[in-house]
């Protein structure tokens, strides 16, 4: 059995529709997936964006709550007795370092830079005043950004912030006595591992998990906090104040980054760290694939589905015009309807355009500015034919006058039969030369006529007159041409001789 067979008649239009409905299909799909691929990474890089902020607020937060104790510290009573009495102050620093573990050490200096107490008593003595955080502590209060202390680093056990890798931040406030005179300074090293802390407790709650990458970029762009790979070296990309972006970092996928910049506030010392949060994209987009998916099976669902019905439609009109036109007509729909529309538009004995037919051609028929020639014609001894040999003689004369003017007109004229032995003539085109082509068709066809149509019984031999309106010299429409071209054609059967007027009609012997 053929494909045809077994899909029925409508399964090239079903497979058609389906193959149209997959091409939409992805490509509606795509412009989908385009469009929430970018609602994922917008979001991803907004929400970014938010955890770095939440981070760099609490680091903020952090050193301006610290800046502030010290601030506060440096105006209790002890510091500003004379001379100094250094186990009262030790006490006090004591108490503050139990209350905020994040400070490794607490000191008071003088302002010679001597240290005269601290926690633990470390560095009691020696002298600070090269220290970057002390000359600026005895103008105001100050911040100092992350940095190495050895010393500390080596007298501090590793639970307190020192041991290798030991990184510390400086708060120090000036200390003044009764009259207003700065008498020596109060400063403070928080240790860097609070940050890790801070990181560590975002991480819990971060909106993905595993959390994203963060970073702590420094004034001079160097990596504060992140990745052990990459502390203390410098920042390949510019230090963004916030929003997001799409990029690559080197030695990454290419990732989501967003940033939140640590700005603190006017009245409050602030070291203007940025804080980065990385993801990558392949985990950001990964929603897309199983969104991809779904949408692939529904594209295939449609476009099958559209398929089927199309297919069965045009299977269930295929079978009926089959009915229509009989067991031999194919099995191809577009065909089959050509095929239907000929039945409706031809006359089934002569292939010729019936009434119909001429009123479709008429429509889809530009307007005739250039104009055309409207011939009548009708034969002449046609009636003893069908009388003496039969009106299948008479069907064979009128099928080999069909298939003649479909063989010596043009494609854009017309031949049409009216009925009967009367035939209709449209040629398009410039009067003078169509009002000429109009009778020379008729001494042509006369002639053929006049030599014999070949039939079963042998050439039969006749002939015919007619009549020729021009559009627009005779008339202004068609349905008035052809009144014209009947009238001509009535005289010239009538006066049996060629006739001139408004109306060209002649009687072609």
């Amino acid at each position: 059995m053929s494909l045809a067979g077994w899909f029925g008649p409508g399964w090239r239009h079903g497979l058609t529709v389906g193959v149209l409905c997959a091409l939409l299909g992805v490509a509606g799909s795509a412009m989908v997936i385009r469009a929430e691929r970018g609602r994922l990474i917008a979001d991803a890089g907004q929400r970014l964006a938010d955890y770095a902020r939440v981070m760099a607020l609490r680091l903020d937060s952090g050193l301006a709550d610290w800046a502030h104790d010290v601030g506060m510290l440096a105006r209790f009573e002890v510091f500003e007795r004379q001379p100094a009495q250094p186990s009262m102050a030790r006490r006090l620093l004591e108490d503050l370092k139990g209350r905020s573990p994040t400070f490794s050490w607490i000191g008071f200096t003088g302002t010679d830079g001597k240290v005269i107490a601290a926690t633990g008593g470390l560095l009691e003595g020696a002298d600070v005043s090269a220290r970057p955080w002390f000359r600026p502590g005895l103008a105001g209060p100050h911040l100092g950004d992350v940095h190495p202390a050895v010393m500390l680093a080596k007298l501090l056990p590793e639970d307190q912030g020192g041991g290798a890798d030991a990184y510390f931040v400086d708060a120090a406030a000036p200390v003044h006595a009764a009259d207003g005179a700065v008498i020596g300074v109060i400063a403070g090293h928080l240790t860097w591992r609070w940050a890790e802390g801070v990181r560590r407790e975002l991480a819990v709650f971060a909106p993905w998990q595993p959390p994203p990458i963060l970073r702590v970029i420094g004034t001079d762009k160097l990596v504060l906090l992140g990745p052990e790979n990459e502390r203390g070296k410098p920042w390949p990309q510019e230090r963004s104040a916030g929003g997001w972006r799409e990029t690559t970092l080197p030695g990454h996928p290419p990732a989501i980054l967003g940033f939140a910049r640590a700005e603190g506030a006017p009245d409050r010392p602030t070291l203007d760290w940025v804080v980065v949060a990385q993801r990558d994209r392949v985990a950001v987009l990964a929603p897309l694939w199983s969104f991809g998916l779904w949408l692939g099976f529904g594209t295939f669902g449609i476009a099958a589905t559209g398929g089927a019905l199309a297919g069965w439609y045009a299977g269930r009109v295929g079978s009926t015009i089959q009915r229509v036109l009989g067991g031999s007509a194919g099995r191809d729909v577009a065909r089959q309807l050509e095929q239907l529309r000929d039945q409706a538009w031809r006359d089934p004995l002569t292939g010729l355009l019936n009434r119909a037919g001429f009123a479709a051609w008429q429509k889809a028929l530009p307007p005739l500015d250039e104009g055309c020639a409207v011939v009548a014609l009708d034969l002449d001894g046609f009636k003893p034919i069908n009388d003496t040999h039969g009106h299948a003689a008479g069907d064979a004369v009128l099928r080999g006058i069909g298939a003649w003017l479909q063989g010596n007109l043009r494609d854009e004229d017309a031949a049409v039969r009216l009925g009967g032995d009367e035939f209709l003539l449209c040629l398009i085109g410039p009067s003078a030369k169509v009002e000429a082509a109009a009778r020379e068709v008729g001494a042509r066809l006369n002639a053929m006529l006049r030599a014999g149509v070949p039939t079963e019984t042998g050439p039969l031999h006749l002939g015919c007159s007619l009549g020729v309106a021009l559009l627009p010299r005779d008339a202004l429409t068609m349905e008035a041409a052809i009144e014209h071209a009947d009238m001509a054609l009535y005289a010239a059967k009538r006066h049996k001789v060629p006739v001139r007027g408004a109306s060209d009609h002649a009687r072609v012997e």
